[in-house]
């Protein structure tokens, strides 16, 4: 389309009245207008853009995201959290789970699991007869420790209990608290959980919650997770949240983001794309934005899925994309993923926050180190290859189903005993026959 739009007078040179002359002018400036909005709408990527996207969605990386899956770039690295519910009432209860690392030996994982409990036990409980904090360690197995401890010095009996298990080389965390000295069920339910977690190929997940590298399969009534992905050192960032029973915001995504835009940005951004989508079947909407302050520009995406019916194999899914502002600083090679500090209970982290004068300084904030195009494209490919795993959901067992088999000998017994008693009357004797 050419962008330049030539008016020649010649072609009015024939016109009978000022009126149509002018009409004629305005109609041309009008087309000179669209036709620039136009060139600007459609600019064309340049073939390192192209190159770039097909290097980031030529071969992605498929994740586990709950009951269904995603693809992402392969170099995007993931992390997240699940709490579990169990009954829907006031009186519920709830299980978190973690997966603190990823390849991890047993002599790392013992030596994590160590320093927790040194770490915690070096705490006294001063308004409590000053006793520690650590209530409990107890080892099942070589593979499977378990935890108690006060929550905190505030309330003497409300106990936080964690299972901290090694499943082939996947290190997880499961944390529950119990109150008024009910410490048993809660317990009997953590082992009950921790042998209901496998650590599972994404593709072969089965039935169950997947989370990073295990699948979880055990019978609960709600679970709301929280997904992060992200490229090493680098501005980008994607969140994912998915809870499945949730009823989802009270207005649509278009409605809230245009108030909150107006709110925090002062409608100042560029709209790159708003309107209708589709999430792994389901109907959805996305908001895509662009804007700047006096430091530096920013990419935020946002798309929700709106879904028929709420249960376990069709969550409401919210997504997160940004770009531009704190970029990550790159991982060093020789040091090992900490498996303690950024999961402590905040009074055993003392020692680990640094002094904030003795903080690194925050860098700089950047630019996106995506363009508009690039990463509208990723965000497409990321959407579009979301998708349920056929089967994530087994079916619960009848609570009411009582299935009886029985032995040969024992199915005679009972015919002969319903044989006598059909041939019995009223008060006892054998029945008659009529003459």
């Amino acid at each position: 389309m050419a962008c330049d739009f030539m008016f020649s007078i010649d072609s009015v040179r024939h016109t009978k009245t000022r009126t149509s002359l002018r009409g004629l002018f305005l109609l041309s400036a009008c087309l000179v207008f669209a036709l620039l909005t136009g060139c600007a709408a459609f600019k064309q990527p340049s073939q390192q853009e192209k190159q770039n996207v097909s290097e980031m969605t030529t071969h992605m990386r498929t994740w586990a995201l709950g009951r269904g899956l995603i693809d992402l770039p392969a170099n995007w690295d993931g992390s997240g959290n699940v709490t579990l519910y169990y009954g829907l009432d006031a009186d519920h209860s709830t299980v978190e789970v973690r997966v603190l690392g990823k390849g991890v030996t047993q002599v790392r994982f013992d030596a994590a699991v160590d320093e927790r409990i040194g770490r915690i036990a070096s705490v006294n409980n001063y308004n409590f007869s000053d006793v520690p904090m650590l209530v409990s360690a107890k080892r099942e197995t070589q593979q499977h420790k378990l935890l108690q401890y006060y929550e905190s010095t505030e309330l003497p009996d409300v106990f936080v209990h964690e299972s901290h298990l090694l499943i082939d080389d996947a290190y997880v965390m499961l944390r529950a608290v119990s109150s008024n000295g009910n410490t048993a069920p809660v317990e009997a339910r953590l082992l009950k959980l921790s042998k209901e977690i496998f650590k599972v190929a994404p593709e072969h997940a089965g039935a169950g919650f997947a989370l990073g590298p295990i699948v979880i399969r055990s019978h609960h009534d709600q679970e709301i997770a929280t997904f992060y992905f992200r490229p090493p050192a680098s501005d980008v960032s994607l969140e994912v949240y998915v809870n499945a029973l949730s009823p989802g915001e009270s207005e649509p995504l278009l409605v809230r983001t245009k108030e909150t835009t107006k709110i925090f940005l002062a409608d100042d951004y560029d709209k790159l794309r708003a309107g209708a989508t589709n999430i792994a079947s389901m109907r959805a909407d996305e908001f895509l934005i662009g804007f700047s302050n006096d430091t530096h520009r920013q990419l935020l995406f946002l798309a929700e899925n709106y879904r028929e019916t709420r249960s376990l194999n069709s969550p409401f899914m919210s997504f997160s994309l940004s770009a531009g502002g704190i970029k990550r600083r790159p991982k060093k090679p020789d040091l090992e993923v900490d498996l303690v500090r950024w999961s402590l209970p905040d009074f055993a982290n003392i020692g680990y926050k640094l002094p904030r004068w003795q903080k690194p300084a925050t860098p700089p904030p950047v630019n996106p180190s995506l363009t508009d195009y690039e990463a509208m494209a990723v965000w497409d490919a990321i959407l579009k290859s979301v998708r349920l795993r056929f089967n994530s959901v087994a079916p619960k067992t009848d609570p009411y189903a009582n299935f009886r088999w029985y032995s040969p000998e024992k199915a005679a017994e009972n015919k002969r005993i319903l044989d006598e008693f059909i041939a019995t009357g009223p008060g006892g004797e054998p029945w008659k026959a009529e003459e």
